[in-house]
């Protein structure tokens, strides 16, 4: 709510970067959200650091960064959205254009990170017999610059 009275005074550049700020820090929430909501790979962490005997503080740790990754990503989920909403509010058919130029360049850098995530999960499966499906996070941060683009357009 703050952000979006803020930007209300902004002109011109002050207001590119204003909107410029937004739809980056979109993405970067809905990166720390799907990161927080898939736990697979932290589960996994968790049952190795207890059969192996981790101190502890490091079991503890581990158990109360479970417990509280699903209500931080809802967190992170709600924020990514409304940056996105603040963007699209504040948004100048004069800015458009400038604002969401880099999302074809994100959107393919998210392909490759895809792909390589991909092949490392299959690396996983074959040489420890689990798939973490690690690949779901560019996944979702691509799409989410997708839909993004899509709304912004």
């Amino acid at each position: 709510i703050f952000y979006y009275f803020v930007g209300a005074s902004f002109v011109d550049n002050d207001l590119s970067n204003f909107l410029a700020f937004m739809n980056f820090g979109s993405f970067v929430y809905m990166y720390y959200a799907i990161k927080s909501l898939w736990v697979k790979p932290k589960l996994v962490n968790y049952i190795i650091a207890k059969e192996i005997g981790e101190s502890k503080d490091v079991i503890e740790e581990q158990e109360l960064d479970l417990q509280t990754s699903k209500i931080r990503g809802i967190y992170f989920f709600i924020i990514a959205i409304a940056l996105l909403i603040i963007t699209k509010l504040r948004m100048q058919p004069e800015l458009q254009a400038d604002a969401i130029s880099m999302n074809p360049v994100f959107i393919f850098i998210g392909v490759i990170i895809i792909l390589i995530w991909l092949v490392l999960d299959i690396y996983r499966k074959k040489k420890y017999g689990i798939f973490l499906f690690k690949t779901i996070v560019p996944l979702v941060v691509t799409t989410w610059i997708i839909i993004a683009t899509i709304v912004l357009s």
